[in-house]
Order: C-alpha cells, then sequence, then structure tokens
C-alpha cells in the first residue's frame, strides 16, 4: 500500500465534533478530515498496514478531517436525448471525430455518418452499446412509482433470503481491497472506480431476480429525506438522521463538479459529498465495516457514481493506477473498464 500524503484543506464547514480516539481511527463512523491527518502524522512512524481491518475505517471522513418505460420488466426510463448527445460527442470527440450537435441539425456528414454505420448498413458496436445503456438507465427514486418501489423491494428481499445479499454487502467490510481515501492515495485513486464496479455487481444480482430492474439513485443535495422506503433488513438499524454528518447542497455538488483534475475533484466528492451523507444517516449506514448491510447504501452511491458520471461529461481526467492497484479487486474489472458507464451498459436519467 503506498504511503498515504493527504493535505488538510478547510471547507469552509464546521465539522461535527467526534471523540477523541487518540492516534488513530476508530470503526464507528466515516473519519473528518482533521482525524486522518493526525493518524497519517503518526502513520508515518511505522511501517504501512499491508492487510486486515485498517484502523482508519471507523468513519467516513469529513472534508476538514479526511417513470415507467417497462414496469412489469424492471426500472426501465427513456434516455435524456440531451445527455445522450453529451455521451456521442464524447465517444467521437474520444475517436479523434470532433463533433457537435448543430452538425447533426444542417446535415449528416460523410465524417459521421462512418463513424455510426459500417459495413452493409449495419450501426457500428460502440452506437449499440451506447443504446442499450441509455435504455438501462438509472433513475431519481423520487420518480418512481409504488410498483417500481415494491419491484426493487422484493429484489432486496429475494438475495437477502438465499443469501447472496449479505455475501456482496460482505465484500465492503474487508479494507484490504483499499477503496477509500483514508487508507491512502492509492485509496482515493481507487474510491470512485471500486464503487463503481460494486454497484453494478450489486444491480446485476437483483437484475438476476427482476430483470430490468435498476438501482435507483439519491440525489441528496436537493432531497434532504432519508429514502426509508426501502426495505429495511432485521439487522440493520436506522434511528433519525442528522446526529452527526451533513448532506450537501447543489451550490456544494457544482463546486465539486467545477473541479478539473481528477484527484481533486475525488476528494471533494468523497469527503464533502459522500463521507459525512453516511454519518448524516447513522447507523448501520454510519460505519464503513456495515454500511452496506443496509439497501439504502446503494441509492446513496448511486448518486456519488452519477456525480462522477456528470463531471467525466465534461472532463479527461482518469485514476492514476497501475499494476494490481488497478484491478478492482475481488473482481477482475480495472480502472479503465470502469472509466465510462456506457461501456459497463448503463447510464443514469
Amino acid at each position: 500500500m503506498s504511503e498515504r500524503n493527504h493535505r488538510a484543506r478547510s471547507s469552509g464547514k464546521t465539522a461535527p465534533q467526534s471523540d477523541d480516539h487518540g492516534d488513530h481511527l476508530t470503526m464507528d463512523h466515516f473519519p473528518t478530515r482533521d482525524e486522518v491527518a493526525k493518524a497519517e502524522a503518526v502513520k508515518a512512524e511505522h511501517e504501512p498496514h499491508e492487510h486486515g481491518p485498517h484502523p482508519m475505517f471507523d468513519h467516513f471522513p469529513t472534508r476538514d478531517e479526511l417513470r415507467d418505460a417497462e414496469a412489469h420488466f424492471g426500472i426501465e426510463h427513456m434516455p435524456d436525448l440531451e445527455t445522450a448527445w453529451l455521451r456521442v460527442e464524447r465517444h467521437l470527440n474520444e475517436t479523434g471525430l470532433e463533433l457537435r450537435k448543430s452538425d447533426l441539425l444542417t446535415q449528416l456528414t460523410p465524417k459521421f455518418s462512418d463513424a455510426l454505420i459500417g459495413d452493409r448498413l449495419q450501426l457500428k458496436p460502440w452506437i449499440i452499446a451506447l443504446l442499450k445503456a441509455l435504455f438501462r438507465s438509472r433513475a431519481d427514486h423520487r420518480t418512481l412509482s409504488s410498483a417500481q418501489r415494491q419491484q426493487f423491494n422484493d429484489a432486496i428481499q429475494q438475495v437477502h433470503a438465499d443469501g447472496s445479499y449479505q455475501a456482496l454487502a460482505a465484500v465492503h467490510a474487508d479494507m484490504s481491497h483499499n477503496m477509500h481515501s483514508s487508507m491512502g492515495a492509492v485509496g482515493k485513486q481507487r474510491f470512485l472506480p471500486w464503487h463503481r464496479v460494486y454497484l453494478l455487481m450489486m444491480e446485476n444480482l437483483l437484475r438476476s431476480k427482476k430483470p430490468g430492474l435498476t438501482i435507483p439513485y439519491w440525489n441528496y443535495a436537493v432531497d434532504k429525506a432519508r429514502p426509508d422506503w426501502v426495505w429495511r433488513p432485521p439487522s440493520v438499524t436506522r434511528p433519525a438522521p442528522g446526529a452527526s454528518g451533513w448532506l450537501p447542497d447543489t451550490a456544494g455538488v457544482n463546486a465539486i463538479l467545477s473541479n478539473s483534475g481528477y484527484t481533486s475533484f475525488t476528494e471533494d466528492l468523497e469527503f464533502d459529498a459522500h463521507n459525512q451523507v453516511h454519518n448524516w444517516c447513522g447507523g448501520t449506514l454510519r460505519s464503513p465495516p456495515t454500511a452496506s448491510q443496509d439497501p439504502i447504501f446503494w441509492l446513496l452511491h448511486a448518486n456519488v457514481d452519477r456525480i462522477w458520471d456528470l463531471w467525466q461529461l465534461n472532463h479527461g481526467g482518469t485514476p492514476s493506477l497501475v499494476g494490481t492497484d488497478a484491478i478492482m479487486d475481488p473482481w477482475t474489472q480495472t480502472a479503465s473498464d470502469a472509466n465510462d458507464v456506457i461501456k459497463l451498459g448503463y447510464s443514469y436519467k
């Protein structure tokens, strides 16, 4: 594991007071930036912690410290055409063909036609993948009908009943996967791609029970109510939210999206629009080893992933990962595989 070298920066917010646990972090909440900095100062005097549970994973750190397309098939949604065009632009620009919507409105140029259509007038594989992903779209949970909500809960209960939910949730309790910034520089780079793959694994598991279903997202910047309609397993606790942590507002998310570099964007997103959301929710969601046991975890992380996807539509930064660090263990997908939601087969509405 690489040496961690976090900067303690001020966010302009007053972080909630946390218990004094000494020079390392406990497992009861996600740590603040000040707690991370303190632990890092002590950590520099010792050998890196390579295996097993990490002492810094007791909470998600603060910045100041560290509708219905096919209801019976699932939560499917018609694609948003403006966002779809941004995705087309992104692909074409990556292949060296710069094109804007105005070009298509004026004429279908031969160059553009060649990019979309291959021999025998067949659509190119990338446009087929785009169309498939646009129809496997994740939606704001507030737009779901009561039938769609019930379908999501039914799927969660079915995978919980056969034990496959618990098995997948247990992966997040294994901190050797190095998937949070509080684990160091490599963990910061892995945070977004690792959780993107993890989220997809759960969605695929749910679709094995309810084909066509997608995990909805909780846009907590504008929706200040925890989505407690989501089924709660017997072992999960959900106390009244707000005892610690906070929810970001729209201005805060926009500020995060304004970051030009991947690392600074990731740091702000994780600290300001992820960690403290977990802490604000409280209960099972507050502690990293248990957070994924609560199915609300997936709605929270779908929104984190959505924010990353929005950033990617306008920025080209990618994680700085090489070798085994670039493999999103325990799966085989790499950070490069996770760089584009379209390549993974889904999108956001």
